[in-house]
C-alpha cells in the first residue's frame, strides 16, 4: 500500500491521470500498428495550436486597461503588510488582574474592527496555558503542569480581560494625542 500525502494531492491525481492517459493512448497505438510518435506530434499540435489561436486573439485596449486596473485594485485590497497594521497590534501580552494574558489580532471585515482572538490565561506559578472550564458553579482555570486551580472567586471572566485590554489601547491613544497637542 502506498502511503504518504502527496498521493492524494490533488497536483498528484492530475498530473498522474493525464501520464496514465498517455501511456494508455500509446499502448492502444502500438496494438493498432500505428507508430508511438504519431500521438505524441498531435498531442504537439494540439498544444501549438491552442498558443497560436490564444495569440492570435484581438485584443480590445480597455479590455487590457479594465484587467489591469482590477488586478491592481485587488492586489491592494487583499495585501495585508506590517503598514496596515496599526499602532495596537503588537501589543498581545500584559499582567491584568494578576495573571499573565496573551492573545491575536484578527481584522473582521464584517465588523469593520480589530478583534480579539485567542484569550490565554497564563498560570501564575509557571507561566503555562490555563484550561478554562465553565460548569453550574461558574469559570475554572486549571494548570495542566503545576495542577494550578482558580475557581469563580479568584479569576476573571475572559470578557472581563477583553474590556481591560481595549481599555489600555484607548488611554494610550489618548495619553499620545495629549502629548502631541
Amino acid at each position: 500500500m502506498i502511503k504518504g500525502k502527496w498521493v492524494k494531492s490533488p497536483w498528484t491525481i492530475s498530473i498522474g491521470t493525464a501520464i496514465l492517459s498517455f501511456i494508455l493512448t500509446i499502448i492502444y497505438d502500438y496494438s493498432k500498428n500505428k507508430p508511438i510518435a504519431d500521438t505524441f506530434g498531435k498531442v504537439l499540435k494540439f498544444i501549438l495550436n491552442i498558443i497560436i489561436y490564444v495569440l492570435n486573439i484581438k485584443l480590445k485596449v480597455w479590455w487590457l486597461l479594465i484587467a489591469l486596473i482590477s488586478i491592481i485594485y485587488l492586489i491592494m485590497r487583499f495585501q495585508h503588510g506590517e503598514d496596515d497594521r496599526p499602532e495596537f497590534y503588537n501589543y498581545r501580552e500584559d499582567i491584568l488582574k494578576k495573571w499573565k494574558w496573551t492573545w491575536s489580532w484578527r481584522w473582521s471585515n464584517y465588523e469593520n474592527a480589530w478583534l480579539i482572538t485567542d484569550l490565554e490565561a497564563h498560570c501564575p506559578n509557571c507561566e503555562t496555558s490555563l484550561i478554562q472550564s465553565s460548569s453550574i458553579y461558574g469559570i475554572r482555570f486549571d494548570c495542566p503542569r503545576c495542577n494550578f486551580r482558580a475557581n469563580e472567586d479568584n479569576c476573571e471572566q475572559p470578557y472581563v480581560i477583553e474590556a481591560i485590554i481595549l481599555d489600555n489601547i484607548k488611554r494610550k491613544k489618548r495619553d499620545k494625542s495629549t502629548l502631541n497637542s
